[in-house]
């Protein structure tokens, strides 16, 4: 594929980061044209989307060195230097939008903003971005996935790709943009949700939900180095599954209590 769109001198331009930055610009546009939809000021939108970015990059970037610790050298100060000098590759996309949402629930929270409403406006968005970071890994090679006999499947070749050695040049299936075509769908589904009559908190437990069972049965085509297993689960399944459970336990929970009520 592409890692470098293109290189002038010691500056290249990585399509992984261009790609990350389009898919922040495309998402907050989106959000910003439809603002109309919920009370809420230009200022406190953007200081949101400000707060999402960063906390997203850092939740990411953070599980993804947690995960992958032991695979980048054998010291402490190797580790150190190959997470520096890689650090616009390598992120985790649960762990920022875990990170994210956290913060955002405690920011919204804390400016007395109605949390799930609020939760459910930006969240929509979220997918659609996603979707177009996805092409970015395409394009750089990571995220790849297993070897594969179908038509379909993609072989890279470039010679800065980050699909491992043993992997190149042979066919491969293309989880990225699996991850694309069903990031795609969801914003659909969850952009239909949105203007029909629902509950607050809705589309936001759709999305977990939703994207949960995209990324538990995509790990299972991926072969890029994802953290340990444990139970035959890599950590995003787990993450996936935990995150499922702990919707339909809330969501048992307020039905139980509103019927006591």
């Amino acid at each position: 594929m592409h890692p470098t769109l293109f290189k002038i001198g010691s500056f290249e331009l990585a399509s992984y980061g261009l790609m990350t930055a389009l898919a922040y610009l495309v998402a907050s546009f989106y959000l910003f044209r439809r603002l109309h939809c919920i009370k809420l000021d230009k200022d406190t939108f953007w200081n949101i989307i400000f707060i999402a970015f960063v906390a997203a990059l850092a939740g990411s970037k953070i599980l993804y060195l947690v995960l992958s610790w032991s695979e980048m050298g054998t010291s402490f100060s190797d580790r150190l230097v190959y997470a520096v000098k890689n650090f616009r590759y390598g992120f985790v996309f649960l762990g920022g939008a875990v990170t994210a949402i956290l913060s955002l629930l405690y920011y919204m929270k804390k400016k007395n903003l109605p949390v799930l409403k609020t939760a459910d406006f930006f969240v929509v968005a979220l997918p659609l971005g996603h979707a177009i970071g996805r092409i970015g890994c395409f394009l750089a090679g990571c995220c790849f996935g297993k070897p594969t006999q179908m038509p379909w499947g993609v072989s890279f070749t470039h010679p800065h790709t980050l699909v491992s050695p043993q992997f190149q040049g042979i066919p491969l299936h293309p989880t990225q943009l699996y991850e694309v075509a069903a990031n795609l769908i969801l914003f659909f589904l969850l952009q239909h949700y949105y203007k029909k009559p629902h509950k607050n908190g809705g589309v936001l437990a759709a999305y977990i939900i939703g994207y949960s069972a995209i990324r538990f049965v995509i790990e299972f085509f991926r072969a890029d180095f994802r953290g340990g297993f444990w139970l035959g689960l890599s950590p995003s399944q787990l993450i996936s599954a935990t995150a499922v459970l702990a919707v339909a336990g809330v969501w048992i929970f307020l039905k139980k209590d509103k019927k006591n009520g």
